[in-house]
Formats: structure tokens, C-alpha cells, sequence
């Protein structure tokens, strides 16, 4: 069986020098070997992702859907095609996945994020902030600290975590930019300064 740990690593590094033909070749190579698992597709998905491609990034998340084998699977793949519409900014179809992800994993750390950005564009600016308040001890990683404080439009403290999570893996210099939480910023000039390193 493959270490989705180590794919991840590769994966990320691969991300960090914006190899995205490489990372399609790799995960081509992920569905060939492991053809009932929805883990190449995911990889492909997000590549497409990366690549500002949110069409081909939702069909192969369908696809990774497809092959999803336990709650914990749909659950990620959920909060990703969330993210997706987020990057489209289709509120309700973000919802709709946040929905579904949380309903399977409550502590899905990226559904509450992805969510909270829909309900921030939809208005519901104090409820996104309760969704966030309310599962605080959920935000371990520095990247997910740094979306957090995004989202609830905390600029230094959404800089100092940001900062940390590059220093801690360098591929978020890349991630960061196709984010939909930091998506408020892209043309901040200490953001942007940050991203040069």
C-alpha cells in the first residue's frame, strides 16, 4: 500500500518549484498503480487547482469522489470541491460542501475554514466568526492559524503565522496563492513581500 505521507512530501515539493506537469505525471502514475483509490485523482485535482484550472480541478474531484472509501475520504474531497467554489465565488455550492463535509467529519479543519469564507461573503460575518471562535482548538498548523486570522481579516497576526508556515514548509509560498482565504490580500504589499522571502 502507498504512504500518503510521503506522496504528500513529494507532492509539495513539486508544488514549491511549480512543477505542476511533473505532479500530473506523478499522480497519473498513482491512479495506474492504485486504480481503486481515490488519492491520484485527489492529486490531480489539486494540481488543476494550482494551475487556475477549476473546471478539470471539480471533474477530478468527482472522479476521487467515485473512489472514496470511507467518511473520513468523502469528507476531504468534500471541503475541497468546497474550496474550489470558493475560488469561483459560488457561495452556495461552498456551503453545500462544507455541509456535507462537517456532517461526515465535524472536525474537518478545511470545511470550517472553507465555510467560514462563504459565510463571510454571504454576510454572515458573525456566524463565521463563531464557526471559527469554536473550533480554535482544532487550528494546530501555522497555516491553518494563518487562514484563520485571514478570514477574520487579522492582517499581522495572518503575516506572523503565514511567515512561520513558509519557514516551516516553503511549497505554502506557492499554496498561499491560490488560496481562497488569502484571497483579500493578494495585492497587499507585506503579503506580497513575504511570498518573495
Amino acid at each position: 500500500m502507498f504512504d500518503e505521507y510521503k506522496i504528500a512530501q513529494e507532492m509539495n515539493k513539486l508544488i514549491e518549484e511549480r512543477r505542476f506537469n511533473e505532479m500530473i505525471e506523478l499522480a497519473e502514475q498513482l491512479i495506474d498503480e492504485y486504480p481503486d483509490s481515490y488519492l491520484g485523482r485527489w492529486w490531480t485535482a489539486r494540481t488543476y487547482t494550482l494551475m487556475g484550472d477549476t473546471e478539470a480541478a471539480l471533474d477530478w474531484f468527482m472522479e476521487a469522489m467515485k473512489k472514496a472509501e470511507d467518511e473520513h475520504e468523502e469528507s476531504k474531497i468534500s471541503s475541497s470541491i468546497a474550496n474550489v467554489y470558493n475560488i469561483r465565488k459560488n457561495w452556495s455550492e461552498s456551503l453545500n460542501y462544507t455541509d456535507i463535509a462537517l456532517e461526515l467529519n465535524p472536525e474537518n479543519v478545511v470545511a470550517i475554514i472553507a465555510r467560514s469564507i462563504a459565510l463571510m461573503a454571504t454576510g454572515e460575518r458573525k456566524t463565521a466568526h463563531q464557526l471559527l471562535d469554536q473550533n480554535q482548538r482544532l487550528f494546530k498548523e501555522d497555516y491553518q492559524k494563518a487562514c484563520v486570522a485571514a478570514v477574520k481579516r487579522d492582517k499581522q497576526k495572518m503575516l506572523e503565522h503565514l511567515s512561520k508556515a513558509i519557514k516551516e514548509n516553503p511549497h505554502n509560498r506557492v499554496t498561499v496563492l491560490h488560496d481562497p482565504d488569502f484571497s483579500l490580500y493578494t495585492r497587499d504589499s507585506e503579503f506580497r513581500a513575504l511570498l518573495k522571502g
